[in-house]
């Protein structure tokens, strides 16, 4: 009796070590349709390996109406209480159409099963003819136990140094410390994708191309590829131009921090400028905004410029991307090809300088005279610090009768990068003939050298220059 029960329990050892086995191949299984139907469907899509990179995408262009599988695996909180639809995901994949650049496809909580620590999009999907383009991102990780939950950002810059850190404290003891979730979320990472096939068709029909989709007459383009950048571009049109602008940066409150405009090159008018006002949702996190409009411009010399804050770009996403992340940044084309030839990409104007009170430090009093020998139009171009409705820093200009003619005023003024406080004028002015005097004041705190929060993007200048206008 007593080796007839050792043998029965040694059996339904066996059992159960089966059965774990099983489900734990079941849970981390790789992105592979495990089916005899999944033989019939050559794979045209495979978004794979995100320990390094937190977005991968591919485009695909189908020749004629087709149902594709869709099959992916990603992750996403648990929050008791809560519809499916809900649940935000920290790992998804989702599809674009190349030409529109509207998701025809994303994963959620609706449309997903939970496996285990994943969620899982197994369905088939309807498709018109057309280019397409698939996405699968990881910007971060969370876990969640009954009414609690807690998630973190995976910045793979800092891997590297984060891989050595290790668990303590209280919050270790549920495995909420960020050594924790970064050890759990590299047990996970492998088993996130996406992969697309055609049931029943031909593999060889789809033509593939790397996204996002260019389309035509792009004549200037400013991806936005890093934190804290700066870039401009200046352009010339030959005749009067409509131009087709896409733009996708972030914003949120009142104050865009990544976004773009057009100046006009010589009267330093703004003529476009992206805004809360008129930026949509761009998908993703809610900070993520999209604005797409045509614009008229005369014929003349203008320039683009496209900035990002320190954080939340392709750099490192810190929370979801937007649904077109290729295209974050400032895109300008001409949708008549009849307008190409009329638009050229040139350098910067150049401005001489006439007088200059730059790198002022705090509690400074500066000033410089200059003179016109007719009366003539400057541009000013000053860096200032202003808090509120007023300015912390002084900027103005004094006729010969110590008569203020100019004077760097809040409300006509733009945002200089940088901390809010940081303002910028970029005006052009009429001033007459005669001797005049430029003045800079600064309190005892955020200037040149000094800055008691993130300094402007063009620090050197912080100041006021006078420059003639040709």
């Amino acid at each position: 009796m007593l080796s007839f029960l050792m043998s029965e329990a040694a059996a339904l050892g066996r059992v159960v070590q089966t059965i774990t086995a099983f489900l734990l191949l079941t849970a981390f299984a790789p992105l592979v349709l495990h089916s005899a139907e999944a033989k019939a469907e050559p794979r045209i899509v495979s978004l794979k390996g995100f320990e390094a990179l937190e977005v991968r995408s591919q485009g695909f262009t189908l020749p004629q109406a087709m149902k594709v599988h869709v099959y992916a695996k990603g992750g996403g909180l648990r929050r008791f209480g809560r519809a499916p639809m809900d649940q935000p995901l920290f790992a998804y994949g989702w599809i674009l159409n190349a030409v529109t650049r509207e998701v025809v496809w994303q994963m959620d909580g609706s449309n997903t099963k939970r496996d285990w620590e994943y969620r899982v999009a197994d369905q088939y999907l309807d498709l018109p003819k057309g280019s397409y383009e698939a996405y699968f991102a990881n910007h971060g990780f969370g876990q969640s136990l009954l009414f609690a939950q807690w998630s973190r950002n995976i910045d793979r810059r800092a891997l590297h140094r984060e891989g050595a850190d290790r668990s303590h404290g209280f919050l270790a003891a549920f495995g909420a410390d960020n050594a924790s979730m970064l050890r759990h979320w590299r047990e996970q990472v492998g088993h996130y994708g996406l992969e697309l096939y055609l049931p029943g068709g031909e593999a060889g029909t789809v033509v593939l191309f790397e996204a996002p989709l260019r389309w035509k007459n792009i004549v200037l383009a400013l991806p936005a590829v890093s934190d804290g950048s700066y870039r401009t571009q200046a352009f010339h049109l030959k005749k009067a131009v409509a131009l087709h602008v896409y733009a996708e940066g972030e914003g949120s409150g009142r104050r865009m921090h990544d976004y773009g405009w057009i100046t006009d090159a010589r009267t330093r008018t703004r003529v476009w400028e992206m805004s809360m006002d008129k930026a949509q949702f761009a998908g993703g996190a809610g900070k993520n905004r999209r604005q797409v409009e045509t614009l008229q411009l005369p014929a003349g010399d203008y320039e683009a410029s496209f900035v990002t804050d320190d954080s939340h770009s392709p750099a490192d996403w810190n929370a979801a991307p937007p649904c077109d992340p290729g295209m974050y940044g400032l895109t300008l084309s001409v949708p008549s090809d009849g307008d190409l030839a009329a638009v050229a990409l040139t350098e910067p104007l150049t401005w001489p300088v006439v007088a200059e009170l730059v790198r002022v430090g705090d509690g400074q009093d500066r000033s410089a005279s200059f003179t016109l020998s007719s009366g003539r139009s400057v541009r000013i171009y000053a860096i200032a610090e202003g808090d509120g409705e007023d300015m912390a820093d002084e900027a103005w200009i004094e006729d010969a009768a110590g008569k203020r003619v100019w004077f760097m005023e809040r409300s006509r003024t733009h945002h200089a990068g940088g901390a809010t406080k940081n303002r910028l004028a970029d005006e052009v002015i009429s001033l007459p003939k005669g001797t005049c005097t430029v003045r800079f004041r600064t309190d005892d705190s955020h200037a040149y050298g000094h800055w008691n929060s993130d300094a402007p993007w063009d620090p050197e200048h912080y100041g006021v220059t006078i420059y003639a206008v040709k």
